[in-house]
């Protein structure tokens, strides 16, 4: 992930956003929050799409996941 990704995601709090993992996950997410410390940096989201949904058990109240940073491979805009 590039530092203008990084940069995305930090400004796409309460939006959508495109996400492609290093397991090859695409995910469109609803951006929570991005904890972006050296020590454990983590994206806190909200799934709205996924290409791998069996990684997701349907739970009620489930207010939101969490991945690390170094798992992202890339960042994208999309439409909201």
């Amino acid at each position: 992930m590039t530092a203008e990704e990084l940069l995305l995601l930090k400004s796409g709090i309460d939006k959508p956003i495109g996400i492609s993992t290093r397991e090859g996950e695409d995910l469109t997410v609803r951006v929570i929050s991005v904890f972006d410390q050296e020590s454990d940096p983590d994206l806190f989201y909200e799934l709205i799409s996924t290409s791998r949904p069996e990684l997701y058990v349907q739970r009620d109240g489930v207010g939101g996941y969490s991945i690390s940073l170094e798992s992202i491979v890339s960042v994208r805009e999309v439409g909201s």
